[in-house]
């Protein structure tokens, strides 16, 4: 991971809240996964974005 993507990712949570951010990644990880099992029939690789998914969400305070 480059200095430049984590100034990006801190300016994106500065300007959203890590909550908001998570819930957006956690958003993210189901659509991956859906997209997995609907275009690519992968299984697989769909259980664990929704594995991210659920991980994320357990996580997911407000600060």
């Amino acid at each position: 991971m480059t200095k430049e993507y984590m100034d990006s990712l801190e300016t994106i949570v500065d300007q959203l809240t890590l909550s908001a951010v998570l819930e957006m990644l956690e958003r993210i990880s189901h659509k991956k996964a859906e997209n997995l099992r609907s275009h690519w029939k992968d299984e697989i690789s769909a259980k664990l974005w929704d594995k991210a998914a659920r991980q994320i969400e357990q996580i997911n305070i407000d600060i």
